[in-house]
C-alpha cells in the first residue's frame, strides 16, 4: 500500500480508500468505506505521514501527533555465565525459560535507585543450535583461534548460559519518527527516519540489571562469567527485539494523540489503526497480548457500534 486517500472537503473528513502498487509497479486505487491499518509500527506511521492523515510531530514546538512517542524495549544480555555441568541448552522452544518479575517497575522498590520503572530478568531456553551459538569461551581461555580455542569452545558450548533483560523504555520528546528529507524508496516516496537514543534512565536501569545478574549467576555456581558493556548510545546494529512502539499513539484528545481508545483516528472516523504504533509507552512485558486484546476491542466496537452508526465513537 502506498497511501490512504483522504477526502477533507466539507465538515466530515474521511478516508476514501487506499492506493497500492501491483507487482509490475502500476498504481491502483481501492475505494473503501472503512480502512484499517495493521502494517506494523513503522509502516503505520509512515503511511499516515505520507498520506497527510494528521499533523506530523515537531519536537521543537511539541506540536503535532504523528510520529511522536517512539519507544523501543530495552533488551540486552547482561551476562554470559559458564558452569561445570552441561545445561542441555540445545533443547527448548520460543516461549521456554525462567523469568524473574521482581524487578518490574510496579513492584520494585525505587527508594535507593537512580532510575524509574524497571524490567524483567530471564533465562530463555530457545534451543541453541551448535552452529549459530558456537564459540563462547570464558575469559580464562586466552586463545581466540586454533586448536586450543576449538577444544575450549566445544567443551563450553553446552556449559554456557545467558541472562536476558527486558526493560521499559519511556517516551521522550527527543525520540520520534518523521519522513526522511533525503532518502527515498524506489517509487520516490520518502523513507521513514527514526530519531532515537537511550537516556540516562535506561542506562542506569541497565547497570542495575548487570549488578543483579552477577549476584544471580554467582548464586547459581557459575565458574566464570562475561559482562555486557551496558547501554551507550542506541545502536541499530544491535538487535533490540522487534517491539517498537509509538508513532500513532492512543490518548484522550486529538491534541496529544492520533487515535482514541478504540484505535479510531480522531479526525477520520472511518480509519482505524492497530498494533504497537498506538502504544504511548513501552512496557517491560512483550506487547503481543495487549495488541490482541486491543484489536478484539476495536473489532467489537466496529461491528457492534460503528457499522450501525458510522461516526466518531465516544471515548470511554
Amino acid at each position: 500500500m502506498r497511501r490512504v486517500v483522504l477526502d477533507k472537503t466539507g465538515q466530515n473528513a474521511k478516508a476514501r480508500g487506499v492506493t497500492y502498487l501491483d507487482a509490475s509497479g502500476q498504481e491502483f486505487f481501492q475505494p473503501a468505506d472503512l480502512v484499517v491499518l495493521a502494517s506494523w509500527t513503522l509502516n503505520n506511521t509512515r503511511l499516515l505521514l505520507l498520506s497527510g492523515a494528521g499533523a506530523p510531530y515537531n519536537p521543537s514546538t511539541d506540536t503535532g501527533t504523528v510520529g511522536r512517542n517512539l519507544t523501543h524495549q530495552v533488551s540486552f544480555s547482561p551476562v554470559l555465565a559458564f558452569f561445570e555441568k552441561p545445561l542441555n541448552r540445545f533443547m527448548g522452544s520460543g516461549a521456554a525459560g525462567v523469568l524473574i518479575g521482581d524487578f518490574s517497575g510496579h513492584v520494585l522498590d525505587h527508594t535507593q535507585l537512580p532510575f524509574v520503572r524497571g524490567g524483567t530478568l530471564q533465562a530463555p531456553s530457545h534451543g541453541y543450535g551448535p552452529l549459530g551459538n558456537f564459540g563462547a569461551v570464558p575469559k580464562s581461555v586466552e586463545a581466540r583461534w586454533g586448536s586450543a580455542w576449538k577444544k575450549a569452545a566445544v567443551h563450553h558450548y553446552d556449559r554456557a548460559g545467558r541472562l536476558a533483560f527486558q526493560g521499559e523504555h519511556l517516551a521522550y520528546k527527543s525520540n520520534f519518527m518523521d519522513l526522511d528529507p533525503t532518502y527515498k524508496d524506489r517509487n520516490g516516496d520518502p523513507l521513514l527516519r527514526l530519531t532515537l537514543d537511550w537516556h540516562d534512565n535506561e542506562r542506569r536501569m541497565a547497570d542495575f540489571a548487570i549488578a543483579k545478574s552477577i549476584e544471580i549467576v554467582r548464586a547459581m555456581g557459575a565458574t566464570d562469567f562475561t559482562l555486557s558493556r551496558g547501554l551507550g548510545s542506541y545502536d541499530t546494529r544491535v538487535y533490540q527485539s522487534s517491539h517498537l512502539q509509538g508513532g500513532t499513539i492512543m490518548g484522550k484528545s486529538s491534541e496529544t494523540s492520533v487515535v482514541n481508545s478504540y484505535l479510531q483516528h480522531w479526525q477520520l472516523s472511518n480509519l482505524f489503526i492497530l498494533g504497537g504504533s498506538t502504544f504511548p509507552q513501552s512496557s517491560s512485558a512483550r506487547p503481543t497480548l495487549a495488541m490482541l486484546a486491543l484489536t478484539c476491542r476495536t473489532a467489537d466496537a466496529i461491528v457492534d457500534r460503528y457499522m450501525k452508526a458510522p461516526g466518531p465513537l465516544a471515548d470511554s
